[in-house]
């Protein structure tokens, strides 16, 4: 069992926070959880793990014994089973809606109850959809302007989470050479490098983009799929790529050529849209078409196969 991250703990921690403010329990209580939450969550997991291993999980700031002891619970079995009771009195879509800017716990509730939103993987495209059908300025103690509020809010909190789904470049470089190293263990991997942004070190990655040289596809891709932190097979090609969503929710493509197209291949998923455009209309002006599998000439209707760039 992998131990919980920093995230993991401040989001339980916060959750708990939430059902005990729906519950009006104690105001101090509730600051308590909050500021326990906040601590933890600019920790990085491997000082949250170390806080853990040395025992001294109490000396995190805002962290007293009782909820240190909690903490050690989670660690050792994955679960806190008086917080796991905690929440069972709250409706699950609750603790997805006070993800959205401007909706505390009490609103959460009001809304998921108003609204009987029962699906918490729905709960923000449920709730968008009353918002436009104005049903939620019907329900006591909301009007129009807040009906309003919650749509542009909804609106901001997916922007925030598509910007904030691309990795800094350091961040990338780091998954990156986890999978690389990983790839390099099968015999069939002759060659493996990135491509698109990541080799083109830009500062901000989305997703991570491979190339693997082999004599064998198939086995490549088979190899790949089976990546230990894969979550889920998007696709999987015969000969050419596959894509695997991580555990992390970061998503892998690999492109796999042989090797008399490796370094088309390298130069055509390197470049930006935009210059691969302009090298394309500038080969067209000189009587070749240019892809990731050489260089046509039109004349006599011959390829250039390229290894190397």
């Amino acid at each position: 069992m992998k131990p919980p991250t920093s995230q993991s703990v401040a989001k339980l921690l916060r959750e708990v926070a939430a059902v005990l403010e729906i519950k009006k329990d104690n105001p101090f209580r509730i600051k308590a959880f909050k500021r326990a939450a906040e601590s933890i969550e600019i920790l990085s997991d491997p000082q949250l793990k170390s806080f853990w291993q040395s025992h001294q999980l109490d000396k995190i700031p805002g962290i007293g014994k009782s909820l240190a002891q909690s903490l050690e619970e989670l660690f050792k079995t994955g679960q806190v089973k008086e917080f796991d009771q905690l929440k069972k009195k709250v409706p699950e879509a609750v603790f997805v809606l006070i993800t959205v800017p401007g909706l505390g716990p009490k609103k959460a509730y009001r809304l998921v109850k108003g609204l009987k939103i029962k699906n918490a993987d729905r709960a923000i495209e449920d709730l968008l959809l009353a918002a436009k059908q104005g049903k939620i300025s019907q329900l006591a103690g909301f009007g129009e302007k807040s009906q309003q509020e919650i749509i542009n809010n909804i609106k901001r909190r997916r922007e925030n989470e598509k910007e904030n789904s691309r990795m800094l470049l350091y961040e990338a470089d780091q998954l990156a050479q986890k999978i690389v190293f990983y790839l390099k263990k099968s015999p069939a991997i002759l060659a493996v490098k990135p491509l698109g942004s990541l080799r083109r070190r830009i500062s901000t990655i989305g997703d991570i983009d491979l190339a693997a040289e082999t004599k064998k596809p198939q086995e490549v891709i088979n190899y790949f799929v089976n990546f230990p932190e894969k979550k889920e097979v998007l696709v999987k090609g015969q000969k050419s790529s596959a894509r695997i969503l991580l555990t992390n929710g970061k998503q892998v493509d690999l492109r796999v050529f042989l090797s008399r197209h490796y370094g088309s291949m390298l130069q055509h998923f390197t470049g930006s849209k935009s210059h691969n455009i302009a090298l394309r209309e500038l080969a067209l002006k000189k009587g070749f078409s240019l892809s990731e599998y050489g260089i046509k000439n039109f004349k006599n209707n011959k390829t250039f196969h390229f290894e190397k760039e």
